[in-house]
């Protein structure tokens, strides 16, 4: 049985039950004033008759009463029929008006008890549809003697028929009322009642299948408003633990990885230990064996390019087991305070050469009264290094690469800003959020590890510094590293 009809019967039924009683009352009141009213009439027309027949008796003679008599009973409709009984002189005369009326010697006790009493009395005859009331009054002479009685006799309806009219009557009342009173309420309950319950209804489904919807409004202060308020202040907390289990998830997941690339880093150390020892002693012979014969040459020796370009290979081999060892190998940074444009200068003219001739202009704005960061000298050397590397690499011939630096604060933390900044092809947007992972690179196969920005990272947050990344595709890139002042306790 849904809700609704559940407080239609709750409310109709004692309404209803109210009703009945009310209905059963009033028409017993009913029926009693219908009776009232009738007994008044008829005493009413009865005494009005008395009255016409007493002064017609006093002027008029026997024909002309009857006369008058038959005319009262063809005027009033109750009226059935008027008998007079008039003694004078010692005689009875008898006056009637209803020519069915029986022998006048058996039927005349009453009237002649009445004239003895000088009563009015009432009789009730027959029943249902055949009842009749007789009324009977003294007629008096003009000095007040009672000389007759006239017996009005009245056609009665049925009771059962005027209660049962009155009945419906009050039935059709009560009914249109009882509907009426229906309708109201069924209004009143749905917008007061089983609408918000239906919007209640609805925000529980959806937040119970995963897909909250906006907040219910709270504008009552009764239950149903509290209600609300209280559903809007769960779905809130809800929405807030369900946020923090995504959090953790996602810092789960974050550990994971970062579990998988400890463990990555782990295999990579070892395989970059056995690499050192079991490569280098090799190259170490063919780097100098290679060097001797590229000693002996003359300058003018076809060879002697070749072999510079076998001297030249194997360093880079040995540079790139040294990254990798340097990646895997943990080394506590000697902090001290370095000022900044001397480390620019100093990476810049290493460099130098090797940017002429990709024909690429570096420039740097560096102002000298910047303050000292807290640095290990060699490791920000090869953090510039590699950013700058990066950044010749990554840019055509007659761009251009600069470094700017600037004091900043940041966490309120005053500390130097240097930017690194090339005129390249940029990072793409899908590489982004992967190009400080170790061994990502997007150069072709054999031109890099993958390893510097891994390094130039870990670097700069050894050193309590932060490093981020701005690039547009084909408009260039910026790496901006950041490291806190020296002697502000970092």
């Amino acid at each position: 049985m849904s809700l609704r009809l559940r407080l239609l019967l709750v409310l109709l039924l004692p309404l209803t039950l109210v009703v009945g009683a009310y209905a059963v009352v009033r028409v017993r009141h009913e029926a009693r004033l219908l009776a009232d009213e009738e007994q008044r009439h008829v005493a009413v027309t009865a005494r009005a008759a008395r009255i016409a027949v007493e002064s017609a008796l006093r002027i008029r003679r026997p024909p002309e009463v009857q006369r008058l008599l038959a005319e009262l009973v063809q005027d009033q409709e109750q009226v059935q029929r008027i008998r007079v009984l008039v003694e004078r002189r010692r005689s009875r005369p008898e006056f009637v008006a209803s020519p069915e009326e029986p022998e006048p010697s058996a039927s005349l006790a009453p009237l002649q008890q009445v004239m003895r009493t000088r009563q009015e009395e009432t009789h009730v005859e027959g029943g249902g549809s055949a009842r009749r009331l007789l009324y009977r009054l003294p007629i008096s002479t003009t000095r007040g003697e009672v000389d007759g009685a006239v017996e009005i006799t009245f056609v009665l309806g049925d009771p059962d028929i005027k209660a049962s009219q009155a009945m419906q009557d009050v039935l059709l009342r009560l009914g249109i009322l009882a509907l009426a009173l229906a309708a109201l309420t069924g209004l009143v309950l749905q917008r007061q009642l089983l609408r918000p319950l239906s919007r209640l209804t609805q925000s529980i489904r959806a937040l119970g299948e995963g897909r909250p919807g906006p907040s219910l409004p709270v504008t009552r202060r009764d239950e149903l408003g509290a209600v609300a308020a209280a559903f809007n202040r769960m779905a809130d907390q809800l929405e807030a633990a369900r946020r923090r289990i995504l959090a953790d998830r996602e810092r789960a997941l974050d550990l994971e990885q970062q579990l998988r690339h400890a463990e990555t880093l782990s295999v990579a150390g070892k395989l970059a230990s056995g690499i050192a020892h079991e490569v280098g002693t090799p190259l170490n012979i063919i780097s100098g064996r290679a060097e001797m014969i590229f000693a002996s040459l003359p300058p003018d020796h076809p060879a002697r390019e070749d072999v510079q370009i076998i001297v030249e290979q194997i360093d880079r081999i040995s540079a790139i087991i040294r990254s990798l060892l340097d990646t895997v190998r943990l080394r506590k940074p000697e902090i001290q305070g370095v000022p900044v444009q001397p480390a620019v200068t100093g990476v810049l003219a290493l460099l130098e050469h090797l940017a002429r001739r990709r024909g690429i202009v570096l420039e740097a704005q560096v102002p000298a009264d910047l303050p000292e960061v807290a640095a290990d000298p060699a490791q920000l050397q090869q953090v510039l290094l590699n950013l700058l590397m990066n950044a010749i690499e990554a840019t055509p011939d007659g761009g251009r690469g600069a470094v700017e630096a600037r004091a900043t604060v940041h966490g309120g933390q005053p500390g130097v800003s240097v930017s690194v900044i090339d005129t390249g092809v940029g990072i793409p947007p899908e590489a982004r959020s992967r190009i400080f992972d170790a061994f990502f690179t997007t150069k072709a196969p054999g031109q890099g590890t993958g390893l510097g920005l891994a390094i130039c990272r870990d670097i700069v947050r050894d050193h309590g510094g932060t490093i981020g990344v701005q690039s547009r595709p084909g408009q260039g890139t910026t790496f901006t590293v950041w490291l806190p002042q020296h002697g502000t306790g970092a």
